[in-house]
């Protein structure tokens, strides 16, 4: 049976490294960072502040939506607090947060996203400036009916615009003419011939339609996209604008539709009520749609629709703007696949006839807690694997002290061991002949030498052992 030193020199170094191991290779080992991200476009001046939070997971440089249950948003403007914000981030990890600010927006606004007794998010926010009708947007819709390119021929002057300043396959819309004599004043009773190729116009099909101009020489018509190329050919006259036995005036002009590929159509129908209506289709198959409703002051509130199957065969959805929503914040709504807006498919449908006095923003990346969402967990993991490394190097120092009582004892007892064998001093050795004082000790010199000789060697042994264990298990 093993002594008590001898079991504890085989069993420390694997109680050490196994403990290490556990601490290193359990909370050591690096794990998902988990933090969040806040869009919007905040204005100087609105009396609310929406933001869109994006929960995030981080591992390895790879990101994965995290649904965060029963966050809590604060925010101060000029260091007044605004109201709080509790909620969920759903499982694409999306949430919509509102705090109102009935002072207005005033920098510096410093956001505070918790979960639990944690901080996940402390940030100061930048402010753009107030919205303006001249604000240049590659958003297509509210703040783009303007006349659209063609190539135009002919005395009459004809301007054409999409009503609300974009289409989508395959739900109608109004395209509006104005028409013009060359002087400028309206072809009032202007006879309209309209054309399309890859759309029907007021539910004839693709044959030709025949409008006729009001009093302001004004004309509408109603298209259905089926395609997203859709070219439209327009030809007026204007009898009335030639004196007898002249020629009738006329003209022409040839164009594209600013038709969106992949975009979720806003149905007007619903708009006109106290309290609008949202209704939103998909003529593809989506699970929901992102929502940025705003006016002149900006982003005022936002949300997720989702969207189910009709029996039309598209994917609709339903929102009711809130009773919070004051006069002037809900003009636009821009409406995308994607939390970032940033699909091709992203439109801003016009909610009021107010909304082209604004030209709406994309929301934009306003701040990014995961770099300090990273340098946390790896606090963290840094923190558990130098747990380890002090269990290591305190094995590592046991055991050489264990080493070196196990050297003194063995060699103690080899000398007396020797001392026995010799005969003592002034005796004879083990063949009967008497070894001198010299003689003895030059043995007992090389006796001592040899296990203490080996129990250096032993120890840096065990010493370079635990420090290659160290070095592995801190090696990222």
């Amino acid at each position: 049976m093993l002594s008590m030193p001898n079991a504890a020199t085989y069993v420390l170094p694997a109680l050490g490294i196994g403990l290490a191991a556990l601490a290193i290779l359990g909370p050591g080992s690096p794990r998902m960072a988990t933090g969040v991200r806040v869009w919007g476009a905040p204005v100087a001046g609105s009396e609310a502040l929406a933001l869109r939070v994006e929960g995030v997971r981080r591992l390895h440089g790879a990101d994965d939506a995290a649904a965060i249950p029963q966050i809590e948003v604060s925010a101060t403007s000029a260091g007044a607090p605004l109201e709080r914000w509790t909620g969920s981030l759903d499982k694409d990890g999306i949430g919509e947060a509102l705090l109102r600010a009935p002072a207005g927006l005033r920098e510096p606004v410093t956001v505070r996203i918790a979960l639990g007794s944690g901080t996940l998010l402390e940030r100061q926010l930048p402010l753009l400036p107030p919205l303006a009708a001249a604000d240049t947007s590659a958003l297509p819709g509210a703040a783009h009916a303007t006349a659209l390119p063609g190539a135009a021929h002919g005395e009459l002057r004809l301007q054409v615009t999409a009503a609300r300043g974009a289409l989508a396959a395959p739900f109608p819309e109004r395209v509006r003419v104005a028409i013009e004599a060359q002087d400028g004043t309206p072809a009032a009773g202007a006879r309209l011939e309209a054309s399309a190729v890859g759309a029907e116009l007021d539910g004839r099909g693709s044959g030709p339609a025949q409008i006729t101009a009001d009093a302001r020489g004004a004309a509408e018509l109603t298209l259905k996209p089926l395609a997203h190329a859709v070219e439209l050919t327009l030809r007026a006259t204007h009898p009335g604008s030639a004196p007898p036995g002249t020629r009738i005036a006329s003209g022409t002009w040839e164009g594209k539709l600013p038709v969106i590929p992949g975009a979720i159509w806003l149905d007007p129908g619903g708009l006109d009520g106290e309290r609008p209506e949202l209704r939103l289709i998909s003529p593809t198959p989506r699970p929901r749609a992102y929502v940025s409703i705003g006016g002149a002051r900006g982003r005022a509130l936002g949300t997720i629709v989702p969207l189910a199957a009709d029996g039309a065969g598209f994917f609709s959805g339903r929102v009711t703007l809130p009773d919070s929503a004051a006069p002037g914040e809900a003009n636009w709504a821009v409406v995308a696949s994607d939390p970032y807006e940033q699909g091709a498919g992203t439109v801003a449908w016009p909610i009021t006839s107010a909304a082209a006095s604004a030209s709406p923003r994309r929301v934009e990346l306003l701040a990014d807690g995961m770099p300090a969402a990273e340098a946390r967990e790896r606090a963290r993991a840094s923190h558990a694997r130098r747990a380890g490394l002090v269990v290591l190097a305190a094995s590592a120092v046991a055991q050489v002290l264990l080493l070196a009582l196990r050297s003194r004892t063995a060699r103690r007892r080899l000398e007396a061991h020797v001392a026995a064998a010799s005969g003592g001093e002034g005796t004879g050795g083990t063949d009967g002949a008497p070894l001198s004082r010299e003689d003895r000790d030059r043995l007992l010199a090389a006796v001592r030498a040899e296990p203490l000789l080996s129990a250096f060697a032993l120890a840096a042994l065990v010493g370079l052992s635990f420090a290659a264990v160290a070095a592995l298990a801190t090696f990222r």
